[in-house]
């Protein structure tokens, strides 16, 4: 379904096209009700989601429950997994085993931040593949630039399905990924350019004046810093598309990297904070989960091999 106009349009630079992902996101749970209550009928058991928390994170706490909900009202089945903070390596390692083993979980999802003494090598090497869901495992990302099939990280993902869904597609275009943490800007980089994009790269390393002459540019920029008001209307092209990632606080105020009024009368298309990007991840992450069940159900892991690169399961 598209929701907004073909980016074959003659631009209009006195308001910027709002890309609202509220509206995709409940067309895309809709749907993905549908398809898991016909798995149901079909396999006799419903696709399973374990949440891993350690800690005692009052947001990762809230995120847990709120995902759960999301995954019960859609026809999953949601395994809420808590541990205290003190929660050793080795004890880790066993709790990922037992749901590595379990039939009934399809799909793992890591709450971050984990305590500092599990680091996000390690949580992350635990994992089985088959069951990444967030698209976190090495082997996933690895996949994932290889062009091979794979989980995709939920947030990187959701903006793509959230452009094409309003009709922009960035194949032949000039892209700017600014950030490139392991969450989003790296399997980003990777989605881009199995989407045939031409990509830029920029980070805190990136000089300022490389950076202007980066977003000059770019038809789209992608910021995922956690920098307030990163990017400012100033910096741009007139007709850019900017999809912002960034979530900070500023007091009470949930903010993302740009700044949206000096941004939004220059842009030909913008994501708002809140309302964007967000709404999007839950909903791609299960259908991860699905995409996890349907693979197991079917006897074919078609997302990795039994034995690879010395990590067997």
């Amino acid at each position: 379904m598209v929701f907004g106009n073909s980016n074959s349009e003659k631009v209009d630079n006195s308001r910027a096209q709002i890309l609202e992902g509220r509206s995709f996101a409940k067309t895309r749970r809709t749907s993905l009700k549908a398809e898991v209550a016909e798995f149901v009928a079909q396999a006799g058991y419903r696709p399973g989601l374990a949440i891993v928390l350690v800690g005692d994170d009052p947001s990762s706490i809230a995120y847990t429950r709120t995902l759960t909900k999301t995954a019960t009202d859609l026809g999953f089945s949601a395994l809420e997994s808590y541990h205290p903070t003190s929660t050793t390596l080795t004890q880790y390692q066993a709790i990922m085993a037992e749901l590595n083993a379990d039939p009934a979980v399809h799909g793992i999802t890591i709450q971050w931040p984990t305590p500092p003494h599990l680091s996000f090598e390690d949580v992350t090497a635990a994992l089985d593949p088959r069951k990444d869901v967030d698209g976190l495992h090495p082997l996933s990302l690895g996949r994932l630039f290889c062009h091979l099939d794979t989980f995709a990280a939920p947030t990187p993902l959701g903006g793509m399905k959230l452009l094409e869904s309003y009709g922009y597609s960035v194949a032949g275009k000039s892209c700017l990924v600014i950030g490139i943490g392991v969450t989003v800007g790296r399997p980003l980089l990777a989605l881009l350019n199995r989407a045939g994009a031409s990509v830029m790269i920029a980070h805190k390393s990136t000089p300022r004046a490389t950076l202007l002459s980066y977003t000059a540019q770019a038809n789209y920029i992608f910021t995922a810093a956690g920098v307030p008001n990163l990017l400012t209307g100033d910096m741009v092209s007139p007709g850019v598309i900017v999809v912002d990632f960034g979530t900070s606080m500023l007091g009470e105020r949930l903010v993302g990297d740009i700044n949206f009024e000096s941004l939004s009368p220059i842009a030909r298309a913008i994501t708002p904070t809140p309302g964007g990007t967000g709404p999007v991840t839950n909903v791609m992450l299960l259908e991860n989960v699905l995409k996890a069940a349907r693979s197991g159900h079917s006897g074919q892991w078609s997302v990795v091999s039994r034995k690879v690169l010395n990590f067997e399961f």
